[in-house]
This record gives structure tokens, C-alpha cells and sequence, in this order.
């Protein structure tokens, strides 16, 4: 199911393995063994295609709207894979004709983006530490984000986030719109 969802978004964009594989830096293959489901990609492999696609992480995983306006702790979708430096966990069932898009994002002890790899997608976006620290780089600067600290900017413009401390941590995240480009084209 998330194979039709990246492959009918390559689709949807008029492009071709080939070049998603040289904007991504995944090879054609792997990228092919994904729209197939043969590979489960991991969440930064799914960072790139998000960033390429200018779509939210989220967008690969939404799948049914539901109707209760609750989400409880046990009912959390999470995003993740195994040994993943971060994981998602879903403040709402889900995101299709919604505005916004709320979730905890945990990063790993010592995770950092890799050099050089930036997100980026359309539509802005806060986030709240809850515990650890968290570095946040954008423009060339570096913010360095303790426990209730929180920061808005423009995910338009590439950023880059890392965990420095030895702990996990966990941040609340807000967007906004969670995806609006791909639900235009449904």
C-alpha cells in the first residue's frame, strides 16, 4: 500500500524513476522495489522522497479519515521503522481535509540529519521541546532548543534537525497544511 501511494505520486508529478533516483540519491532499483512493496524504506529514505516531492512524511501513511476527534495514547498511529533514529506518533487519526497536522516526533540519542540533506515543504510549521535538547538549523544558523522551549518558521525553507544529548528526545510538532497539494489532486 505505501509502494502505490510513492509510485502514483511520481505519477501524479510526471517524473520518472530515473530522475526521483538522481534528485534523491536512491537508486533506481531500490526506488522501484519501493512502488512495489518489496522493501519496507526506512523513514529517512521517506524524508527524501518527501523533501523531493515537497509532501509531509505523513503523506505516505495516511490512509482512511476517521470520523472520532479523540486519539488516545494506545490508538497512536506511529510512524517509524526498526532501528529508526525517529519516530512519529499521530495526534490525529488523520489529516485528509484537515488543516493542520499534529504529532510527537522522538529523535534518537546523538541523531542528526545527514550533512547536507535538508526538508523542506510547503506551509509552516512550531514545534515544542518536551524533554531533551534539540538543535534546529535553518539559513545557516543553529538553534539549540531545551526542554519548553518551542520555534515557528517557514518549512518552505530547508531545515535540518538534531538530537546533541545522550537521551531521547521528544518534541510536539504543528503544520499546517498537513497536505493540501496532495489532497487538491484526489
Amino acid at each position: 500500500m505505501l509502494g502505490a501511494r510513492v509510485k502514483k505520486l511520481r505519477k501524479e508529478r510526471g517524473v520518472t524513476l530515473k530522475q526521483v533516483a538522481a534528485a534523491s540519491g536512491l537508486s533506481q532499483g531500490y526506488l522501484s522495489q519501493i512502488e512495489t512493496d518489496k522493501v519496507e524504506p526506512s523513514i529517512s529514505v521517506l524524508r527524501k522522497l518527501s523533501s523531493f516531492y515537497r509532501v509531509p512524511l505523513l503523506y505516505f501513511f495516511d490512509t482512511d479519515p476517521a470520523e472520532d476527534i479523540v486519539v488516545r495514547r494506545n490508538e497512536r498511529k506511529i510512524i517509524s521503522s526498526p532501528r529508526a533514529p525517529i519516530t512519529y506518533e499521530m495526534l490525529q487519526h488523520s489529516v485528509t481535509n484537515k488543516k493542520m497536522e499534529c504529532s510527537i516526533m522522538k529523535l534518537a540519542p546523538h541523531y542528526s540529519d545527514p550533512d547536507g540533506v535538508y526538508a523542506s515543504y510547503p506551509g509552516e510549521e512550531c514545534f515544542l521541546v518536551l524533554s531533551g535538547s534539540v538543535e534546529f538549523e535553518q539559513e545557516g544558523r543553529v538553534y539549540t532548543l531545551e526542554e519548553g522551549d518551542s520555534i515557528y518558521y517557514e518549512s518552505s525553507k530547508p531545515f535540518r534537525l538534531m538530537n546533541p544529548g545522550g537521551v531521547t528526545a521528544e518534541i510536539v510538532g504543528v503544520r499546517t497544511p498537513p497536505n493540501r497539494r496532495a489532497e487538491s489532486e484526489e
